[in-house]
């Protein structure tokens, strides 16, 4: 039996990842990597096919987007096993690798599984009527999960970040936000809302940073709670999640919480749906819990996500186009710290 099991979806970036899946084969057998692989072939396939594989004592490699992510993830979680699990972003979203710090770069991908680093990070755990499903990136509910569901949709006519783009217009055209009831640790928010997010990583919908100080070592969840904001601010403030500048905004209410309760104040309003790494699942109420070191996964040894976004984003700082921070790693964990900028 080989080491590892790929488990690709073809259906991953509007179904034009397959010269993308192909070159990461040659690349696995070119670095001497030991791997059977094996497609799905329905939503949900990649549940049953990781549990079983699992069982059979494979190392996981999930290769697609975050929705197929997400199932390999669960599959070995139910499996009654805890085999090392690693990833090959090849989707329209690629937030689930990068919340572990896994680059969108299909060799770079496939050098850290050869180089075979594995380190326990964090994860969250969505429970809605003693249902559990299991999550790395973040849970929402409200705006951007109507956003995540349009998305889905429009996976077959655009990929990557403008699939999300076109998705929040489109959302934008009708939300009304709602009154809900947000129950932490510590804190407690209970107001009208246009979305509440959980983050155990910090990224959704093709990197918006949604939840920016979420990091897999620190033991919890950030949650971020829009409050009552107007579409036309929400749509003015769009691009700012996107470089992490969007949490000094007016009604953006930001917490830290290892327990989350998301609840209707009126039973007679229509529920917010939620969603966790990209897979709607159903209406609120549902509960969140963050588990410490939760699992073992094939990474690499720094966060080469928040590096490069660290580089990218240097120009950007120091020209003083933002006044507020930049997020920087530190020496010994992924954990990001603000940092006052000279603008």
């Amino acid at each position: 039996m080989k080491d590892y099991a790929l488990i690709y979806n073809p259906s991953s970036a509007a179904g034009k990842s397959r010269p993308v899946f192909d070159l990461a084969l040659k690349t696995l057998q070119d670095l001497n990597v030991s791997f059977d692989s094996f497609k799905t072939e329905y939503p949900g396939h990649g549940i049953s096919l990781a549990r079983d594989l699992a069982k059979d004592g494979y190392r996981v490699i999930g290769c697609g987007g975050d929705g197929t992510c997400n199932e390999v993830f669960n599959g070995v979680m139910t499996s009654g096993k805890r085999p090392l699990v690693g990833f090959i972003p090849m989707g329209s979203g690629n937030d689930i690798p990068g919340a572990i710090g896994i680059l969108p770069d299909i060799k770079r991908a496939c050098e850290v599984i050869a180089e075979g680093f594995s380190e326990s990070c964090d994860i969250g755990v969505a429970v809605k009527n003693d249902e559990k499903r299991y999550f790395i990136g973040i849970g929402s509910q409200g705006f951007d999960a109507e956003v995540t569901r349009r998305a889905n949709k429009g996976k077959k006519r655009f990929s990557g970040t403008w699939n999300y783009v076109i998705a929040t217009i489109a959302a934008s055209l009708y939300y009304k936000n709602k009154n809900i009831r947000v129950t932490m640790d510590n804190d407690t928010f209970e107001g009208e809302a246009t979305l509440a997010a959980v983050g155990n990583g910090p990224s959704y919908g093709g990197w918006m940073y949604m939840c920016c100080e979420a990091c897999i070592h620190d033991g919890s969840f950030h949650v971020v709670v829009l409050g009552d904001l107007s579409k036309f601010r929400v749509m003015m403030n769009f691009t700012k999640m996107y470089y992490k500048q969007h949490l000094s905004l007016q009604k953006i209410h930001s917490y830290n919480s290892k327990r989350v309760k998301i609840e209707m104040v009126h039973a007679k309003d229509k529920p917010f749906q939620y969603q966790v790494d990209g897979e709607v699942l159903g209406p609120i109420p549902v509960s969140y819990e963050a588990i410490p070191d939760g699992y073992e996964f094939i990474k690499p040894r720094e966060n080469e996500v928040l590096l490069e976004f660290n580089k990218k984003y240097a120009d950007f700082i120091q020209q003083g186009k933002t006044k507020d921070y930049i997020w920087m790693r530190t020496k010994d964990s992924c954990r990001a710290t603000k940092k006052q900028s000279q603008g």
